[in-house]
């Protein structure tokens, strides 16, 4: 039910996205450190609900990731010597405390809201972007890669994660790949709205420090492998940096992009 609501919720935003790209698209010459542009956009969004919308069918109509548990506690000499050592019995309170990090971390860039009005549309629809491809690669990943959580190599693993098919969902770490986009969206797109501040330093430092706290957290409280958090961090800065680096090229030069649509696939081409 949960992914269900997030399906919806993402189909929602993408629906309405492209028109705020639209109505708030700039030559590039108003000193504004970013541009949306409806092309640029329109493939950004569109890879976004392809992620999502895969990851969902999948998940939900296909149930590839739907492994029945063996009702046994699997053996910990199976872990590479790498996550062995970094592996943690399940605890509900530092559960929580990653969780709540995470929410913390996705919500930093409230800190934006000190740029101009004029500049919260094309930042919020970045966001978006960059929030919904994040999470459509982490829940690609889940469902194609079948892993066990930690804790289920320990007794008191939760038994309503195994329920609900969660016992296996561990690579990677959903809540470490939000997190370090959140981290790094907001620290790339405050340095360019404010080069010389004196809160870029904090700003980035505390992003960050919520982001690999998340990590830390998901590990401690038996969710999560060292190579999960790796790899969630990874993705999670990748779309976190490349989102807004695009837009960002995209106000500094007058580069067109165009999309066609081949037998073999699509061809993007840009021309100065």
């Amino acid at each position: 039910m949960i992914k269900l609501i997030a399906f919806i919720g993402l189909s929602v935003a993408l629906a309405v996205a492209p028109a705020f790209a639209q109505e708030y698209t700039g030559d590039g010459n108003d000193g504004s450190p970013f541009r949306l542009d409806p092309v640029l956009d329109g493939v950004f969004l569109g890879t976004a609900v392809g992620l999502n919308g895969t990851a969902f069918y999948l998940d939900m109509v296909t149930e590839l990731d739907r492994i029945e548990f063996s009702d046994t506690v699997h053996d910990a000499s199976r872990v590479d010597g790498f996550d062995r050592v970094l592996m943690y019995p399940y605890s509900r309170e530092l559960e929580y405390i990653g969780m709540g990090m995470s929410i913390a971390s996705i919500l930093m860039p409230a800190v934006l809201l000190a740029t101009p009005k004029d500049a919260w549309i094309p930042i919020g629809t970045m966001y978006a972007e960059t929030m919904l491809m994040a999470y459509g690669l982490k829940e690609l990943g889940k469902v194609c890669v079948n892993r066990p959580r930690p804790y289920m190599y320990f007794d008191g693993y939760p038994t309503d994660d195994v329920d609900d098919s969660d016992w296996n969902n561990s690579f990677p770490s959903g809540h470490t790949t939000l997190a370090f986009a959140g981290a790094s969206f907001t620290s790339y797109v405050f340095g360019e709205y404010f080069p010389d501040s004196s809160m870029r330093m904090p700003v980035i430092a505390s992003s960050y420090a919520l982001a690999l706290g998340t990590a830390a957290f998901r590990i401690a409280g038996g969710n999560h492998f060292l190579t999960d958090v790796i790899a969630g961090a990874m993705i999670g800065t990748a779309c976190g940096l490349f989102v807004p680096w695009f837009h960002a090229l995209s106000a500094e030069s007058s580069w067109n992009m165009s999309i066609q649509v081949t037998p073999m696939g699509m061809l993007v081409s840009f021309a100065l």
